[in-house]
C-alpha cells in the first residue's frame, strides 16, 4: 500500500512544479489614431490554459475626465465574462492617490517590495511607433525630437527595474505638411507563477508586520469608490 501513498505524493509534486514553473504573461497594446482610443490587456496562463482579455474599446475624453467601456472576454471561447461603462474624474484621481499613501504608510518597506517584484518581471516584446504632424516642418521637427527624448527617458527609467529581454522597436515618424498624431504601443511581460505567489506571501507578511496594516488594507479595498 506504500507504493500508493507513494504515488499519490509524486504526483502531487510533480502537479505543484508545473503549476509554479509556468508564466504568468500580460500583454498591453494601446493605439490611439485621429481621436480614437483603444486598449486591450491580454492575460495567459498554465501554459495558455487561462486565456483572459481586459479590453477598452472606447475611451472618451471631456472637460469632467475619462469615460470608458470596458469588456472582460474569456479568449478560449469567446464569452463576454463582463462588461461595464466607467468614469475616471479627478476627484477619483485624487481619493486614489490618498489610499495609495495610506497603503504605503501602513505597508513595512512597500518601496523594497516593489523594487524586487519588478526586478522577478521579464519584458519579452516591446514596440512603440509614434507619428506626429504639425503642418510645419520646423516644427513637426522639434516636436518629434522632444518625443524621442521622452520615449528613451521613460524606458531607461522603466528598466533599471525590468529585465528587458528583447530588442525594443521604437519608431517616431515625422508627417511633414499636415496635422497628424498616431501612437501604437505594445508590451509583454511575463512572471512565474512561483515568484508571483511569494511577493503576495512576502505582500501579506509586511502588511501584518506593520501597526495597524491589516485594517487599513482591509478598509481600503472594501471601501466604496
Amino acid at each position: 500500500m506504500d507504493w500508493i501513498w507513494w504515488s499519490i505524493a509524486g504526483i502531487l509534486v510533480a502537479g505543484m512544479l508545473f503549476l509554479f514553473g509556468s508564466n504568468i504573461q500580460l500583454r498591453i497594446r494601446f493605439t490611439r489614431l485621429e481621436g480614437d482610443d483603444h486598449l486591450t490587456f491580454d492575460v495567459r496562463g498554465l501554459y495558455g490554459l487561462i486565456r483572459l482579455r481586459f479590453a477598452v474599446p472606447m475611451i472618451v475624453w471631456d472637460e469632467h475626465g475619462i469615460n470608458l467601456t470596458a469588456k472582460t472576454i474569456n479568449r478560449l471561447n469567446r464569452e463576454l465574462l463582463s462588461g461595464q461603462n466607467m468614469s475616471i474624474t479627478r476627484d477619483k484621481i485624487e481619493q486614489f492617490f490618498r489610499r495609495m499613501k495610506e497603503l504605503l504608510a501602513h505597508t513595512y518597506e512597500m518601496f523594497r517590495w516593489t523594487r524586487g517584484l519588478l526586478s522577478r518581471i521579464e519584458c519579452t516584446e516591446l514596440s512603440w511607433v509614434t507619428r506626429i504632424g504639425l503642418d510645419d516642418a520646423a516644427d513637426t521637427a522639434i516636436t518629434v525630437g522632444v518625443v524621442w527624448g521622452l520615449k528613451t527617458s521613460l524606458l531607461a527609467f522603466l528598466f533599471r527595474y525590468i529585465r528587458l529581454a528583447a530588442v525594443p522597436s521604437l519608431s517616431v515618424q515625422p508627417q511633414f505638411n499636415r496635422v497628424f498624431f498616431s501612437t501604437e504601443a505594445v508590451c509583454t511581460a511575463r512572471m512565474k507563477v512561483f515568484y508571483a505567489l511569494y511577493a503576495f506571501v512576502m505582500l501579506l507578511y509586511r502588511i501584518m508586520r506593520s501597526e495597524g496594516g491589516l485594517r487599513t488594507w482591509r478598509k481600503a479595498m472594501f471601501r466604496p469608490t
